[in-house]
């Protein structure tokens, strides 16, 4: 558990230490679907500072503030994200992030134990479980503007994802996330 801790913190320090170099910068928005185990339906909304280093290559940090609404709970999250995107002429590009936030869990249950597909039980007393939510984040899309001043990005992108206040390592979440994203402003 700790050493793939390590190796997420390492990478997120890594790739900042990186992004140092001179680079347009673009602020950038999106919204898009988000599926808890892809069935269970909900949001998520993204505000992106992508520095583009050449035209096809770029070290995007994105925060993201999600819900879905799973059969027996409520999810609200908040997680920043760093990652690198390739882009192609074609204007397809794939990108991939760690991130790193907090996840909140409100029970739908009247139980005070909540008790999970794995036999994985928790009280939550009808009140909202909070837990740390670090995550990997692979994505593949097509850029329908050609200019590199702005982007408007469809997207794709499957989340790995943990609820360290429920359940440890050995036992992820799988999300699937479709959207939108849109340049605002470039500088």
């Amino acid at each position: 558990m700790k050493s793939i801790q390590r190796i997420i913190i390492a990478g997120m320090l890594f790739t900042g230490l990186i992004s140092g170099a001179e680079a347009q910068t673009l602020l950038n928005a999106g919204i898009g679907y988000l599926g808890e185990g892809i069935t269970s339906p909900g949001v998520v909304l993204e505000a992106e500072l992508e520095k583009r280093f050449t035209e096809d290559f770029s070290l995007p940090w994105r925060g993201d503030i999600s819900y879905y609404n799973h059969p027996d709970y409520h999810a609200f999250s908040v997680d920043l994200h760093k990652g690198f995107r390739k882009y192609w002429n074609s204007g397809l590009f794939v990108e991939q992030s760690l991130g790193a936030g907090i996840i909140a869990k409100s029970f739908k249950k009247e139980d005070y134990w909540y008790i999970d597909e794995y036999t994985i039980g928790i009280p939550h007393g009808n009140r909202m479980i909070w837990g740390f939510m670090p995550s990997v984040t692979l994505g593949a899309g097509y850029q329908f503007s050609k200019d590199n001043q702005e982007s408007s990005l469809l997207w794709i992108r499957p989340k790995i994802f943990w609820d360290l206040g429920f359940r440890g390592l050995n036992l992820p979440y799988f999300a699937l996330q479709i959207g939108y994203t849109h340049t605002f402003k470039s500088r």
